[in-house]
């Protein structure tokens, strides 16, 4: 059982409901800059806006629209019948980006609503099936960072691709991999770093842990540990967003993937962190 720190404090966890067929899968979540405005993106292939309403720091409800079915052109697809939307980025002129795990792949929603994949690289296209890019983080620069699943071996690092429109993509970092935790989510917070969510699993629960990283070309990079829970302490927590309040403090918000199990639900959480 992992052991819970306390660098990063737990505000609140709302068990979000909505009685629709398909609701639910959630693994990646975009927020306004103020926290209160979501994008979340289902790994069947819908997304689902709306507005988070708090209280004293707590999640008090949740207001959002109808589910929206992508628009993902069959066209661009060898398995029709299996689009798995991972992860969601979107840069600064409003394109959205997920990532494709079971097709190894990056794809971007233009402002015009074309959607395209970004260039193959081979080590992404290397990478096992199904255990491909889960996270997906873009810089205020629009580079654009992608974190697999899987590493080479149990004790190898995950590599952190970067694609840049100018360059393509290159490996310029690696980040440690240790305790059982796997990348399920990422974002770049308003000071600048990468955040990383990542899950345990031990068989009869889940836990999870949130590092930040400095962006300079390390190999192996430990990060900074900010959050690690206990079993079971939240549900498969998937997606993250990193915001700011208007009193200066960071939250980390992270949705959950309740693989429509019934047993599973789907959790909105926040923590505090301090910069």
């Amino acid at each position: 059982m992992a052991k819970e720190t306390q660098a990063a404090r737990f505000l609140s966890s709302y068990h979000w409901t909505k009685e629709h067929d398909g609701f639910g899968g959630y693994s990646g979540i975009l927020l306004s800059e103020d926290g209160a405005d979501f994008v979340i993106v289902s790994d069947r292939a819908h997304m689902i806006e709306g507005t988070i309403f708090r209280h004293k720091d707590r999640i008090i409800g949740l207001r959002s629209n109808a589910m929206t079915p992508l628009d993902l052109p069959d066209s661009l697809f060898s398995h029709l019948a299996i689009k798995d939307t991972e992860s969601l980025a979107r840069d600064r002129s409003g394109r959205l980006y997920m990532s494709l795990e079971t097709e190894n792949r990056v794809i971007r929603r233009e402002t015009n609503g074309v959607w395209s994949f970004l260039p193959h690289f081979p080590d992404i296209q290397s990478l096992p099936p199904n255990r491909g890019l889960e996270a997906l983080a873009i810089s205020h620069d629009d580079t654009m960072y992608a974190i697999p699943e899987a590493s080479d071996n149990l004790q190898s690092p995950f590599p952190v691709f970067r694609f840049r429109g100018n360059v393509g993509w290159d490996i310029p970092m690696s980040i440690s991999r240790n305790d059982g935790f796997l990348p399920v989510g990422a974002d770049i917070g308003p000071d600048g770093r990468l955040y990383l969510l990542e899950r345990g699993f031990a068989g009869f629960g889940f836990s999870s842990r949130v590092r930040r990283f400095e962006f300079n070309a390390q190999e192996n990079a430990s990060g900074e540990t900010l959050l690690v829970t206990k079993t079971r302490r939240h549900d498969n927590l998937e997606g993250l967003a990193v915001w700011q309040t208007s009193e200066g403090s960071l939250r980390l918000t992270m949705v959950s993937d309740d693989n429509f199990m019934f047993l599973q639900k789907t959790e909105i959480v926040e923590y505090a962190v301090s910069i």
